[in-house]
């Protein structure tokens, strides 16, 4: 436990500090006043935009992770369970075109055991998934220089694009996400189908925090413009380029351009509505998911107002995940607190924190926003919660 959790605002003041700029130089650099950054720094004001959090990043010359602060030692009894030695091996030392010297079980074997990895995945059973996806990823890469290279490429990219990326992101290992997603990447150039190149460019676009502006996820909208040609009837196709559509979104928002984000939303909305809501959609691609997304994006919008009401309309059954189910609490706390209503901020976060608790203890938005709560609503819940992000 750390007696003195640094906040986002202290790391701002330490890294402007180091490059020797003034409360008024910085703040012009990003179009901000002098008093916003000043109250920023001092806790008095919290960042709500991820678009803030890049610009100021760029302004001084760190990495967006650097002001965000690596999550702190927490008390997680999962990790005496599990160890990511494993994960780390076999993504480091291997790759599709560089296969471990291992046997590996049959092609439709190690697609059960990947599905029972995305099952786990989706109610944040995390234990499961990195005993799983290691062996299973090796056992991919030996089946692709043989007869079933193609059906192991495919599995490789949901593998490490899908399941890799986000697991390990919620885990806090953002670097090992970005190498997951760049082992997917070279899985679909291997097997050049470009709706499985948008499926790894998804993963990849989401594998490191969006406020560092990966170029992989600033890229999206022109990933989502080169598939848009090869959709079709194909309902996975479909998924794909939605999915894509609302990585570009997100982008847009990081980039201040809220009609883009508004566009690339629509166009996701409108791709959704005919297929409907189902739980074997790729990444969950649906009307509800779509309503996740679009609640985040109003958030960053900095209109709390439209994403409770966005959040409103989700039908939390209709989202096959604890993991999304997850997202959409903690942005509907993230506007709940916009509007000072730190109450139900604090019951969003619990609810987020039982259906998926490494999504929430690993968020840097979430550790700040909670951090500030302490100092205006600290009651027992509140309390509890911090303890277990080792924030109190």
């Amino acid at each position: 436990m750390t007696d003195d959790p640094r906040r986002i605002g202290d790391n701002i003041r330490a890294a402007r500090r180091a490059r020797g700029l003034s409360l008024e130089v910085t703040a012009g650099l990003i179009g901000r006043s002098k008093g916003w950054l000043s109250k920023i720094e001092n806790g008095l004001l919290r960042l709500e935009r991820r678009s803030d959090i890049a610009a100021l990043a760029e302004a001084l010359e760190v990495s967006a992770d650097a002001l965000l602060g690596m999550p702190a030692p927490e008390i997680r009894p999962d990790r005496r369970r599990f160890s990511l030695v494993r994960m780390q091996t076999v993504l480091l030392e291997s790759a599709p075109d560089d296969p471990p010297d291992i046997s590996a079980r049959p092609i439709e074997f190690l697609r059960t055991e990947l599905e029972r990895a995305d099952q786990a995945l989706r109610k944040a059973d995390y234990v499961t998934v990195v005993q799983l996806l290691p062996q299973v990823i090796g056992e991919l890469y030996v089946h692709t220089i043989g007869p079933d290279r193609e059906d192991a490429l495919r599995l490789l990219i949901r593998a490490c694009g899908s399941d890799g990326t986000c697991t390990l992101r919620h885990l806090g290992e953002t670097n090992l996400a970005w190498i997951s997603g760049e082992r997917a990447r070279q899985a679909a150039d291997l097997l050049s189908d470009p709706v499985w190149t948008g499926a790894a460019a998804f993963g990849r676009a989401h594998a490191r925090s969006s406020t560092n502006r990966p170029r992989a996820l600033m890229t999206s909208r022109q990933a989502a413009d080169t598939l848009e040609p090869h959709v079709g009837d194909d309902r996975f196709a479909r998924e794909v380029y939605g999915m894509l559509r609302l990585s570009a979104a997100l982008a847009c928002e990081v980039d201040g351009d809220h009609a883009g984000a508004r566009d690339n939303a629509a166009e996701a909305a409108r791709i959704a509505e005919p297929l409907g809501d189902s739980p074997d959609a790729w990444e969950l691609f649906g009307p509800a998911n779509v309503g996740v997304w679009q609640t985040s994006l109003a958030v960053e919008a900095g209109e709390p107002g439209e994403a409770l009401t966005y959040a409103d309309s989700v039908n939390p059954r209709a989202l096959a995940s604890g993991n999304r189910r997850a997202a959409l609490c903690i942005e509907r706390a993230r506007a709940h607190a916009m509007f000072g209503h730190d109450s139900r901020a604090v019951h969003d976060l619990r609810q987020a924190e039982r259906l998926s608790p490494q999504q929430v203890h690993n968020h840097p938005l979430i550790r700040d926003l909670i951090a500030d709560l302490l100092t205006r609503a600290p009651g027992r819940d509140l309390r509890g919660l911090a303890w277990r992000m080792n924030l109190a």
